[in-house]
């Protein structure tokens, strides 16, 4: 069995059992010291900062590599023929995509983690649910990690009628509505899983016809990628409002979630897990670690804005600490995104799903 292979083995162990600080820290090492003999922009940054696995003894110390290398390096700890899958980032047309090699005890590994997170923080009341994803299946979009992700969640938790409602033809209006009033009548509750401006657009022309669909009790909604478009901004209150008044879904069962195509895992707004949407925010599932860094001096600030750095162990393939571009605020037992830097690339799930949308006629469901 190859390093790679049994670190995989053992952080898929870690994510499936309970929180351990100390077990956290000692695997982030273990997988810090394999990065460092096996990825050389990894190497490169630990020698230049004197941090190497022979002078590190805490995960906080471990040098992190910023998102913007993966537009233009390859990172991946493998051989080529080991890449089994290639997920790019969205972004604005001729913009730089960064890409994220998997292979596959890494997809294995991003599974677990997928699978594992939304069982706590997600679809965490065990309600059989049917999933309605407005987006892009995996077929249609193979590089888009978002949309491999919903295919997971379908695969174990959707009831039967679970599906994507973008094609190649665009959105389809009418299958989504068919499918959520067939579940309104028997009763089934319905999780609506999309980029952030699909629900926004989506819920503008029900608006716009006056149509009102109000769904089964335990229903709940995922949105992901960000209310920022080229042309309105959507703040987190109006979307809960517009969720209630179209759908009758209550704000705290109207969660976000932060999905990057350089981490495996993802983060979840903690108002399912609280059944409350009183102090929303996000929560690092046990596997990972998130700090929000002060700009100037890069050191953790415990609150306040700053840099988000995120470390996940179900990263072992690819560097293990990301610095992002994005910023955000910390607040205690969790953290929120507050949005881009002004000087780095548009990108998301969102401004990708805004593309593939096509208008078409909405009418009223019986």
């Amino acid at each position: 069995m190859s390093d790679r292979q049994a670190l995989s083995e053992r952080v898929s162990a870690f994510i499936q059992g309970d929180a351990n600080d100390d077990a956290f820290n000692a695997l982030a090492l273990d997988v810090f010291a394999f990065q460092y003999e096996q990825l050389p922009v990894m190497r490169s940054l630990a020698d230049e900062a004197g941090k190497t696995p022979d002078t590190v003894s805490r995960w906080q110390d471990i040098p992190a590599v910023p998102t913007s290398a993966f537009k233009h390096m390859t990172l991946f700890a493998g051989n080529e023929a080991d890449i089994a899958h290639t997920f790019e980032s969205s972004g604005t047309t001729g913009s730089q995509r960064s890409h994220s090699h998997f292979s596959t005890e890494g997809l294995a590994l991003m599974d677990a983690s997928v699978h594992a997170n939304a069982a706590r923080m997600f679809l965490n009341d065990d309600r059989a649910t049917r999933i309605l994803v407005l987006a892009p299946s995996p077929q249609m979009v193979p590089s888009m990690i978002m949309a491999y992700g919903m295919q997971n969640l379908i695969d174990a938790f959707g009831l039967e009628g679970s599906g994507f409602f973008i094609s190649p033809e665009g959105f389809d209006a009418k299958g989504l509505l068919d499918s959520m009033a067939d579940a309104a009548t028997n009763n089934i509750p319905v999780t609506l899983i999309g980029a952030s401006f699909a629900f926004v657009m989506l819920l503008d022309r029900l608006a716009e016809q006056r149509i009102q669909l109000p769904c089964a009790p335990g229903s709940r909604t995922m949105d992901a990628g960000g209310f920022k478009d080229r042309s309105r901004t959507v703040t987190r209150e109006e979307m809960d409002r517009m969720l209630s008044e179209r759908f009758a879904i209550p704000a705290h069962r109207n969660v976000n979630l932060l999905g990057m195509t350089e981490l495996p895992s993802q983060f979840y707004d903690n108002v399912l897990r609280d059944d409350s949407a009183d102090a929303r925010q996000k929560v690092n599932p046990h596997w990972t670690r998130t700090s929000v860094l002060d700009p100037a001096t890069l050191q953790p600030l415990s609150q306040g804005d700053g840099i988000l750095q995120h470390l996940d162990l179900a990263n072992v393939e690819r560097p293990l600490v990301i610095r992002t571009e994005d910023r955000g605020q910390a607040h205690v037992g969790g953290w929120n995104v507050l949005g881009r830097r002004e000087d780095a690339d548009a990108k998301g799930c969102s401004l990708t799903v805004a593309d593939m949308v096509q208008p078409q006629p909405l009418r009223k469901v019986d």
